[in-house]
């Protein structure tokens, strides 16, 4: 049970760094974007990325809750 709660705090604490990485590369994207004067489908096409990161992120915090849950009732 130790390891199973050690897997899952591992898991989050993952999950809460890869949403703040991708937070401050959403920022300095939109920096670099707005300084070089990016064309707006290039921004367009990054910003698409770091939200299809954004969802996995939610994806899987929304099955390690799951999973938690799970853990809970038996």
């Amino acid at each position: 049970m130790r390891d199973k709660d050690d897997e899952l705090s591992r898991k989050g604490r993952r999950l809460a760094l890869v949403s703040v990485a991708c937070a401050f590369t959403f920022m300095a994207i939109e920096f670099l974007g707005a300084a070089y004067g990016w064309p707006n489908n290039v921004m367009g096409l990054l910003e698409l990325g770091i939200a299809a990161v954004f969802l996995w992120v939610m994806v899987q915090s929304y099955m390690l809750w799951r999973q938690r849950q799970r853990d809970e009732n038996g």
